[in-house]
């Protein structure tokens, strides 16, 4: 049987359509897989940004940061105040020179007037009356073995002449207005009245009040030779005397104007 003769002749695909199906297909398969690497980078870098800890780094990292300019911020400032205070401290030196130098002089005219307390090295002087008795014996040796405000003077006298800077009596300063005296059988000290023993507390160098206090028929040496209990010296490394807690304001005294005008009117 032949072939009908309207029939399309059977024709085999050219070797130009192949290679260009291979390049097309080749063309979308490339856009394809750029298409996929793009999605699976976008999606990479999303799960970063959305990963908790590497978010928290990052806003403890701007923490960081803040305080660490707050903190240098913060030294700026307080070494701008301190400049500021170095600059004004610079600025009057002589201002305040005189106000040290005026303080000094205040506390050591204090000190000296015994209106303030004071501590050092010293000695400690005690005195008692004697328990001896001699019935039988005038009144004037019978009233030897009893410590009288003559006594006490002398104690006080000698360890003034040795250099004391400070001396008290039971707990009494001694100031330039302070008093010791019988006044019947009692021995008052800054008008207070005092029952022995009667300790003497002295600042200075204690070697050489000791030394002062013991000279040949001195007030000790009396003392001792009467009756070697009724006295007693003692060093001590550290007293504490007291301030005088008297009155301190005079009533008549009145200071001395120093002024040429005033020399001169003294003069007339």
């Amino acid at each position: 049987m032949g072939l009908p003769l309207n029939s399309p002749p059977h024709t085999a695909a050219s070797p130009s359509d192949q290679q260009r199906s291979w390049a097309v297909s080749l063309c979308t398969l490339c856009a394809i897989l750029g298409a996929l690497l793009a999605l699976s980078f976008k999606t990479q870098n999303q799960i970063r940004q959305s990963n908790v800890p590497a978010a928290n780094y990052e806003g403890l990292s701007y923490e960081y940061l803040i305080l660490k300019k707050k903190a240098t911020d913060d030294e700026r400032t307080i070494g701008s105040l301190q400049q500021n205070i170095s600059d004004l401290e610079n600025s009057a030196p002589s201002q305040n020179k005189q106000f040290q130098v005026l303080t000094d002089d205040l506390n050591r005219a204090k000190t000296l007037a015994g209106l303030t307390a004071v501590k050092g090295p010293g000695v400690t002087v005690t005195l008692n009356d004697s328990k001896k008795r001699f019935p039988d014996a005038p009144l004037a040796v019978q009233m030897i073995t009893i410590v009288h405000d003559v006594d006490i003077n002398q104690f006080v006298n000698e360890l003034k002449a040795a250099g004391a800077e400070a001396i008290s009596v039971n707990d009494q300063r001694l100031v330039a207005n302070s008093a010791i005296r019988c006044a019947g059988p009692t021995v008052y000290i800054n008008n207070t009245p005092q029952t022995p023993p009667y300790v003497i507390q002295a600042i200075g160098d204690a070697k050489t009040l000791d030394t002062a206090l013991r000279l040949p028929d001195g007030a000790y040496d009396q003392m001792q030779r009467m009756d070697a209990a009724m006295v007693r010296i003692a060093h001590a490394e550290k007293l504490i005397i007291p301030a005088y807690a008297g009155a301190t304001q005079p009533r008549y005294a009145q200071p001395v104007e120093t002024n040429a005008r005033s020399g001169a009117d003294n003069k007339n």
